[in-house]
């Protein structure tokens, strides 16, 4: 028999995997039925036919119970699978490390040569009390030719000398909702109505504070175990940890450093986190309280001093310019520092829950001095002593801390004047420089500011980008000003052929984000903020996204929550030509990706060139969070022209599912587009996933010769001269 794909690959980044395939368009093709083959690990030798939720449009799907593709295929020519390690219907996981590969096969009605599918076991029509699972008639589907088989992938958070995973933190999922609305149940509250989320925040918030909770093990994912890795070590193997931390509220993590700082030799730089204003709206000048600060960090910072005072240093940042904003640990053994952890996740239940963020730990001594230099740095940067702050209201008592003017010294500001690095791993392909803020001689940003130096050579990278911008972040700035957001639009426009994809937290940072005039009188109907942005129009592909949730019924689905606080997508992530084995690099940290980051915070920004692995692996994860978001920033999109026009939306029509009952659905994908994600993917035809870096003998890289003065540029502006990529 024939085989109608072309071409297919499949990508992971230890969690979840993007499959991509290409074919000619198929008459009577219904969609594709992929199957996962398990070739190493504990279910070796098993086959997993993916499971699907959406319902053909004359059926529907009204309970939110999985079917798989073989009842519901894939209408498209790519696919993320989510149930690679963990289920969405119950609390398994299956461990990391083990390897698989896909079978794709497109799939249809009744024609020559063509085979029925054969009934799933995974997907039976009726329950164990012979009920349906789904309402409408099921759909005979028949196999076309025969399955393409994808080169294996390796599920692993290793990538040469590095290692990295990232959080399940999306709550805007129909399997949260049934999650949730579960643990309410087990938790003897009521339910919550149908078509509504009441009550689920609060279940949330009580899940993801709770050590056993299944909710909250499904959402860190294997993030919870990275962040506390280094201490773990330092607890077993008996070296010192260096921590520099923002936001310290979680629970088990406080409970962990508590017991950690008692040795002596976990020592911890703890910033201002989080302030309450005590005075109503329209309190009189002279008869406001003080702002309290540190609310957030307030109690364990508390529990830490009457632990080991001596190992804890507050870094007291209590004013609206500068913040602490540092999440890293350098693991020091025999007085050598071994590894660093750094990424985007703070120490608290919703870093490590209800957000998108990522971990990296690297094991390498030199990178890790950098960063245990820079430790020392902050230490050495006094400021002023943290004064209590205690304020009654009606409410009840604020305790925090009071206002203060600090902000960071000259001294510390002239050694971060430069990047750290390159460091070649161990690994021999992974090239790594790190960036500490702030960088900048000027205390505070204006809209004048020049380009700092890390932005600089950010910028760079993305300029002379090849193919492919990939990027997540929460709030870099306003409207893309001074900002990676800014960068990658215009390069969006300047240069249609280069694919450009991201996605973002916060409303405010879109491009296409206009600051309300004051004074003008407000519309009366509530008008969404941008959630898509085009390079070039609505006939150009949609570049960037906002995450939304869906809030009204739609077909089968049911209004989501969306955050459990401001930060929804909170990685600085870009990741730029992925498949390019020698020109690939990925940024990460702490860093926001914006001016102010530079100017006013206590940042890292972390660079790694030449890992095609890792890039592969935060791309993966780039693409998982923009493509699930995508569909939900167009509908909140059409609302948002609708009310614009002056008109009434139009009200979503319910109890159905999406999936076209001809082959019609195909016909999108044979129009002339820009390049997309899919076309990207497989632009080499080949579509497997390179293993991780081997450990080859190379020259260390060398800097160029002009470096130096490009820095120098790198102050006072940006200019051609100034941009270069090593």
């Amino acid at each position: 028999m024939t085989c109608f794909i072309n071409a297919a690959g499949a990508w992971c980044n230890g969690e979840v995997a993007y499959l991509a395939w290409k074919a000619n368009r198929i008459d009577g093709c219904l969609g594709y039925m992929i199957t996962r083959v398990h070739e190493t690990g504990q279910d070796a030798g098993q086959r997993r036919i993916l499971p699907t939720w959406i319902a053909f449009t004359d059926q529907s799907n009204p309970q939110w119970l999985a079917q798989d593709a073989s009842v519901w295929p894939v209408q498209s020519f790519e696919w993320r699978d989510l149930t690679l390690r963990r289920s969405r219907d119950q609390a398994t996981v299956r461990p990391i490390n083990f390897r698989v590969h896909y079978e794709i096969v497109p799939v249809g009605t009744a024609g020559p040569g063509r085979t029925p599918v054969p009934p799933s076991a995974t997907a039976p029509f009726k329950d164990a009390e012979g009920k349906p699972r789904y309402d409408g008639t099921p759909r005979p589907l028949f196999t076309i030719g025969t399955p393409f088989v994808t080169a294996p992938i390796d599920v692993t958070h290793d990538y040469g000398a590095v290692r990295a995973t990232f959080t399940n933190g999306i709550l805007s999922t129909q399997n949260l909702l049934q999650q949730l609305r579960s643990a309410a149940k087990a938790h003897g509250e009521p339910a919550a109505p149908p078509n509504t989320t009441k009550g689920l925040l609060a279940v949330l918030k009580q899940e993801i504070i709770d050590p056993k909770s299944d909710i909250r093990a499904f959402l860190t994912a294997d993030v919870l175990s990275f962040v506390r890795q280094l201490l773990d070590r330092q607890m077993n193997e008996g070296g010192e940890l260096f921590l520099a931390l923002y936001e310290l509220h979680d629970p088990e993590l406080i409970s962990l450093l508590v017991e950690a700082v008692k040795g002596g030799k976990v020592h911890l730089i703890l910033s201002t986190a989080g302030s309450t204003n005590p005075n109503a709206r329209g309190t009189a000048k002279d008869e406001r309280q003080p702002v309290v600060w540190d609310t957030e960090n307030n109690d364990a910072r508390a529990a830490l001093h009457k632990a080991a005072s001596a190992s804890i240093q507050d870094r007291m940042f209590n004013n609206s310019t500068p913040i602490g904003h540092d999440k890293f640990a350098v693991y020091v053994k025999n007085g050598v520092p071994t590894a660093v952890m750094t990424g985007s996740t703070n120490w608290t239940e919703t870093g490590l829950c209800t957000q998108s963020n990522n971990s990296i730990i690297i094991e390498d001594g030199g990178l890790a001095k950098f960063y245990l230099d820079f430790w020392h740095r902050l230490q050495a940067d006094a400021q002023p002593k943290r004064v209590p702050l205690s304020v009654p209201t009606a409410k009840g008592k604020i305790v925090g801390a009071a206002p203060n003017h600090a902000i960071q010294g000259q001294e510390l500001r002239r050694a971060n004047m430069r990047p750290f690095g390159p460091v070649t791993l161990a690994d021999q392909v992974s090239k790594t420089e790190v960036w500490f803020s702030p960088n900048t001689q000027a205390t505070k940003k204006t809209d004048q500011s020049p380009m700092p130096g890390d932005l600089n050579d950010v910028y760079t990278l993305m300029d002379h980008a090849k193919q492919a911008i990939l990027f997540l972040t929460f709030m870099p700035g306003e409207s893309g000003k001074q900002n990676i957001i800014g960068e990658a639009a215009k390069l969006a426009k300047l240069r249609p052929e280069l694919l450009v994809a991201g996605a973002i937290s916060d409303p405010s940072a879109m491009p296409n984000f206009v600051r309300p005039v004051k004074g003008q009188p407000k519309p009366k109907v509530k008008i969404p903020p941008p959630s898509v942005w085009w390079p070039d129009g609505e006939d150009s592909r949609i570049a960037m996204i906002r995450a939304t949730a869906i809030s009204t019924p739609v077909g089968d689905l049911h209004p989501e929550l969306l955050s459990a606080g401001h930060a929804i997508i909170h990685d600085k992530i870009i990741v730029i030509d992925p498949m390019d084995k020698d020109g690939c690099a990925v940024i990460t940290g702490s860093h926001n990706l914006g001016y102010k980051a530079s100017y006013d915070n206590d940042e890292n920004l972390l660079i790694i060139r030449g890992n095609q692995a890792l890039a592969l692996c935060y791309a993966v994860h780039v693409i998982d969070i923009y493509q699930h978001y995508l569909m939900r920033a167009k509908q909140e999109d059409e609302e948002r022209k609708a009310l614009l026009a002056g008109k009434t939306p139009k009200p979503p029509s319910l109890n159905h599912g999406f999936l076209t009952t001809t082959d019609s659905w195909q016909d999108r994908f044979f129009t002339k587009q820009p390049p997309t994600i899919l076309s990207y993917f497989l632009q080499d035809a080949a579509g497997a996933a390179p293993q991780a870096p081997p450990r080859i003998a190379a020259a260390k890289a060398k800097r160029g010769a002009k470096k130096t003065s490009s820095r120098a540029n790198a102050r006072t502006g940006r200019s051609k001269p100034a941009r270069r990529v090593r």
